[in-house]
């Protein structure tokens, strides 16, 4: 039987039971709630003998609830308990549809993904994440990430992780394959299938792509992406740097996340603010340093370059500096 029938029979016996009480023993059952007390505790078999009907009319109204209504009831509660298990095992199986705002989507799963989900977490703790990948399973259990089972270049998959509201999405490679041309070819088919969405309903996606080799970032050239993250570029850059300058690499590690030291913070252009070097000089006051202006770290001529309002500040500094200048 249907769910909701089962739900509508019981609550019809529940009331039939709490008012048929009230209304043949008003002496025994004094009010609606002692009514309602004596046909739950009937109901659920508890029966704690506190309140028991005297007459003849009130007992059948007993044998009633005792032949219909505890068979009901119990088709309720199993049918309640199925529903919650169907929900929790679908879950698991990414079969249920996102429908909140403002997460985050993260495509492909490996120890890179996970690694960058730790980081968000830590960064922002009430954070919304939904991972797509062709798992059979969920491969993480965390209570804000969201499972979605399917193949992330099918246009249906995208739209079951509600990908117009969401605030990023991030396309991962694919670290089951090997050849780094299949891998970017993959990423590139997924990157397209989102890009392909965003023009259809006329929405605004904004898309981070992670690719193995720097030589296929033209091939994005069509698609709207607003960052590339080079698979092994960052990895061996680090260890160049930490072969010429020993030691270095805690510094790096303090401005990729936010677990260590300091943290990157954006930050918008103070209407008093007219030039790079007046923005600087007046963060430095306050203990954040300015690090770059848009994706310029140029300062070359900070005393003369205007800024204008539509300029994004990347400063480093303290998260306790950061809720002071935001004051």
């Amino acid at each position: 039987m249907d769910f909701g029938f089962i739900l509508l029979l019981s609550l019809i016996i529940i009331l039939f039971g709490t008012f048929g009480s009230h209304l043949l023993e008003p002496e025994t059952f004094p009010s609606l709630f002692d009514g309602f007390w004596w046909t739950m505790t009937t109901l659920t078999t508890v029966g704690y003998g506190d309140y028991f009907p005297v007459s003849v009319e009130g007992r059948m109204l007993g044998i009633f609830l005792f032949i219909f209504g505890i068979g009901i009831i119990g088709v309720l509660i199993s049918k309640t308990v199925d529903s919650i298990t169907t929900f929790q095992k679908f879950k698991r199986e990414g079969k249920l549809v996102y429908t909140y705002e403002d997460h985050y989507i993260y495509i492909n799963w490996s120890k890179k993904t996970e690694r960058a989900i730790e980081e968000i977490l830590a960064h922002v703790p009430d954070a919304e994440i939904v991972l797509i990948d062709m798992l059979s399973i969920t491969p993480i259990e965390h209570e804000q990430v969201h499972f979605i089972q399917g193949d992330p270049s099918d246009e249906n998959v995208l739209l079951k992780a509600n990908i117009f509201e969401a605030k990023r999405v991030a396309i991962f490679s694919d670290s089951k394959i090997e050849d780094p041309s299949l891998v970017d070819g993959k990423t590139l088919l997924i990157a397209s299938a989102v890009e392909g969405l965003s023009k259809t309903h006329q929405r605004e996606v904004h898309t981070i792509v992670e690719v193995s080799e720097d030589r296929h970032i033209p091939k994005f050239q069509h698609i709207a992406v607003e960052d590339f993250i080079l698979s092994n570029d960052s990895v061996s850059l680090l260890m160049a740097k930490a072969t010429l300058h020993p030691g270095t690499t805690n510094l790096f590690r303090q401005l990729l996340s936010k677990r260590y030291g300091n943290n990157i913070h954006e930050f918008k252009v103070q209407e008093n603010w007219k030039t790079i070097k007046q923005a600087s000089e007046e963060l430095l006051e306050k203990g954040a340093i300015l690090l770059a202006v848009n994706d310029n770290m140029d300062f070359s001529d900070a005393m003369n370059r205007e800024l204008h309002p539509k300029d994004t500040l990347y400063v480093v500094c303290h998260d306790r500096v950061y809720e002071q200048l935001n004051q």
